[in-house]
């Protein structure tokens, strides 16, 4: 839910871009192997075998969502911002039925979810109040924002006229549950729900091969954790909870940013909260009175002390 400090690092990194579009491309989508579909607003990645990346380079929120094929059925982890109808690309990969999960319910997460029929959340009054469109007004703020054309590369999709957002609504068919464990056919996907950044956030893990979709818990980016429903306490521990998960994983795969990260990733996250905590890592105030903590690979935006 930001306009991710990647894609700034990348316009600071050429002196002659006019903005973020004409910057060099995010390292970390160079070795990504294309799946052959062609769409104006979408770009889809295959990440592993009957594993698909769809992303949305060309708005600022760099959202990735993901598409998991099983033998009967097939699970879209997240839907993006609702701007270009994702349903259409998903149908071009798979005829299976699909079931949507989100990783937590801020808008650029679910703005396909209307398109499907089999949404499901956690049972948690979070997500609930997120497909009646009952959202936060500093959310609402935000969002408009999203199709201003310093956010979008190009121009709109086809069919989309108008640059005024609107946070989609959607009906939750059922209910999930930490634990749970998803049967797509010969591939089994395992909830792990990890509050902090909202507290609806879960991440999916595909035990048998080494998978952690980690929605906004984790990416290579300005990692945002000052919003009015984000814990850090819980978000700490939903850490530490995923690092006891590391040493059976061989990708993370984050919501934004590129799509493929390393599993140590985790284990340097954990150190960095540690640091923050202990009140030894450097920040830098910003204009907003938040403090910027920079580490190698992510950076940690947080409320000021007296916010």
């Amino acid at each position: 839910m930001v306009v991710r400090l990647l894609l700034l690092a990348a316009v600071a990194s050429n002196a002659c871009a006019e903005s973020w579009c004409d910057a060099a491309p995010v390292p970390g989508f160079a070795a990504l192997e294309p799946a052959g579909v062609e769409d104006e607003w979408f770009k889809v990645y295959s990440v592993a075998p009957r594993v698909f990346a769809i992303s949305e380079p060309r708005q600022a929120e760099g959202v990735n969502s993901f598409l998991v094929i099983g033998s009967k059925r097939a699970l879209l982890f997240d839907s993006g911002l609702g701007v270009a109808r994702i349903g259409g690309v998903v149908r071009r990969l798979t005829a299976l039925p699909v079931t949507v999960l989100n990783s937590h319910t801020h808008f650029d997460h679910v703005g396909g979810n209307a398109e499907f029929p089999d949404v499901r959340n956690l049972e948690d009054s979070y997500s609930h109040a997120s497909a009646r469109g009952e959202i936060a007004q500093s959310l609402v703020e935000y969002a408009s924002k999203t199709l201003d054309e310093d956010k979008v590369c190009g121009k709109l999709p086809p069919g989309v006229t108008s640059r005024e957002y609107t946070i989609p609504t959607w009906r939750i068919a059922a209910p999930i549950r930490d634990g749970e464990r998803l049967d797509l056919g010969d591939r089994t996907l395992e909830i792990v729900r990890t509050p902090g950044h909202t507290p609806d956030s879960l991440c999916l893990i595909d035990r048998a091969n080494g998978m952690l979709f980690t929605g906004d818990t984790y990416y290579s980016g300005e990692i945002y954790l000052w919003a009015p429903e984000t814990s850090v306490t819980d978000y700490t521990a939903s850490i530490d909870r995923l690092v006891q998960l590391a040493d059976g994983l061989q990708m993370l795969l984050p919501a934004h940013g590129p799509p493929v990260s390393e599993p140590r990733r985790l284990l340097e996250l954990q150190s960095a909260l540690q640091s923050i905590q202990a009140g030894i890592a450097h920040f830098e105030p910003t204009m907003e009175g938040r403090r910027l903590f920079q580490f190698e690979h992510f950076s940690v935006l947080m409320e000021g002390p007296d916010s």
